[in-house]
């Protein structure tokens, strides 16, 4: 097996030639940290100064140790690699011997996380919505209580943005395949919490489009 790093991530783990085995180790625990709480900028600066260099180094180097550890873990690789990728970069003995032992001591979490990458998760594929407002009471005549309710319809299935799911007329009979794949929820909320929800989306969805979330999803598939 050879590790398929690209020369881009190899560059920037040149940082290890550098430094000591204390210092690789210090890297491999914020790259373990990187894939468990995202990054760490305080820390990136604090290395950063600790080794003389700037945080855009320390962070591609974090980011670079979190695709050998991902690539060796889905390459089953052995010590002869990891022997041949200390021939080809150069680390000294006792930085390879960190390395080895990280990527050995998180192969099996590497893995659980592949696993759970592959689950089929529900998708949305069409949601109905109504506005329900109630302006007042008998006990309170200035009241405003509006609540909006949703119907997420939601699917396991990849399906082609043309075709409509949502065809089948309620008192139709639905076929096993489709009803095992298919999940519907009535959800309720104010407005309150529909601006925190969409807020939290929009968030998400910026965070996914970040270089991160980029990298480790191409190293995963």
């Amino acid at each position: 097996m050879v590790l398929n790093l690209k020369k881009e991530q190899r560059k920037h783990l040149e940082l290890l030639c550098q430094r000591s085995s204390d210092d690789a180790v210090e890297l491999c625990k914020s790259a373990f940290e990187y894939l468990n709480h995202g990054p760490n900028i305080q820390r990136y600066q604090y290395l950063a100064e600790k080794y003389s260099t700037n945080l855009t180094v320390i962070q591609n180097a974090v980011e670079a140790l979190i695709a050998l550890l991902i690539d060796a873990t889905k390459g089953n690789a052995n010590a002869m690699d990891m022997q041949r990728l200390q021939q080809e970069e150069g680390y000294n003995n006792d930085v390879m011997e960190v390395l080895k032992q990280f990527v050995n001591s998180k192969r099996h979490y590497i893995e659980g996380s592949i696993k759970s990458a592959n689950i089929r998760a529900h998708r949305l594929v069409n949601i109905e919505w109504r506005l329900e407002v109630r302006l007042a009471t008998r006990s309170l005549l200035r009241q405003s209580n509006i609540r909006v309710t949703m119907k997420l319809y939601l699917h396991t299935e990849p399906k082609n943005e043309n075709r409509d799911l949502l065809e089948i007329a309620e008192e139709q009979s639905i076929h096993p395949d489709e009803r095992r794949n298919r999940k519907d929820l009535l959800v309720q909320t104010d407005l309150n919490t529909l601006v925190h929800m969409i807020q939290e989306l929009e968030t998400a969805l910026y965070e996914s489009k970040s270089r991160r979330i980029r990298n480790v999803v191409s190293a995963i598939h």
